[in-house]
């Protein structure tokens, strides 16, 4: 049954629920709200008992629940809106109740894995009433749209050609490298190129090839590192390699 969006009065700071306890929480999300004059965390909810204990008291949240008590959650109405920050392939399964909830929803990049599913939520956002935003920064990240300003300003004249390379050295024991194609390179970092291109060039791809490889050290069952042409109308293309198995740094 779907529930109307909650109402936040004025002046009031927004109330938080955090979904999923990982690096991007701890290391950016939770964090950042204490930076914030318009919004608090007051809620964890996370599949590790000992990390909900944890951030409960660093943050002075009100309650932390475990993934299986989400619905609990929603009821009890500790938050106002939520962050979900679980693996790619988990958010429908948050981010739809909470939604049909009422809750506004703040979710991580990518969306979902699928087409269908990304339009499963945002069919649930609709008859709701409540927000629903990607955290996807680069929107707002002030180099980047200078860069988008200078080009669309013809300082470098009329872009033809898009390349770009996103890597990353991932441990076998992430939960990323246990999802097949779910978890890859492509939806987890592919959309920072994609989404660049698509602002450069203001238009979207009208044909795509893919190639991809399994690196010989890696034990992961999908391919690693991904090579894509993407055409563009007005004969413009875009070039991007996207890496699991490169030796810049580990995810852990």
């Amino acid at each position: 049954q779907m529930t109307s969006a909650k109402t936040i009065e004025q002046g009031k700071k927004v109330r938080y629920a955090v979904v999923g306890s990982g690096w991007v929480s701890q290391g950016f999300f939770l964090p950042g709200v204490g930076q914030t004059s318009n919004s608090e965390l007051t809620v964890i909810v996370t599949g590790d008992p000992e990390k909900g204990e944890q951030m409960s008291k660093k943050y002075n949240l009100k309650k932390w629940y475990k993934y299986d008590q989400f619905s609990e959650a929603l009821k009890e109405g500790l938050f106002d809106a939520v962050y979900i920050a679980t693996p790619n392939w988990k958010h429908k399964e948050f981010a739809l109740p909470a939604l049909e909830a009422g809750y506004h929803v703040l979710l991580e990049k990518p969306m979902e894995i699928t087409e269908e599913d990304c339009q499963e939520i945002i069919e649930a956002q609709k008859k709701s009433g409540a927000k629903l935003m990607i955290g996807y920064r680069l929107h707002f990240e002030p180099a980047t749209l200078e860069i988008y300003e200078m080009i669309r300003s013809g300082k470098i004249g009329d872009p033809r050609a898009f390349v770009a390379k996103f890597s990353q050295n991932l441990k076998e024991d992430n939960h990323r490298a246990k999802h097949g194609f779910d978890g890859g390179p492509i939806p987890d970092m592919g959309v920072y190129p994609i989404n660049g291109v698509r602002a450069i060039f203001q238009d979207e791809p009208i044909e795509v090839h893919a190639f991809g490889f399994k690196s010989p050290d890696k034990k992961l069952d999908f391919h690693d590192t991904v090579s894509v042409v993407l055409r563009f109308p007005n004969d413009r293309t875009a070039t991007m390699v996207l890496s699991y198995a490169t030796y810049v740094f580990f995810i852990s």
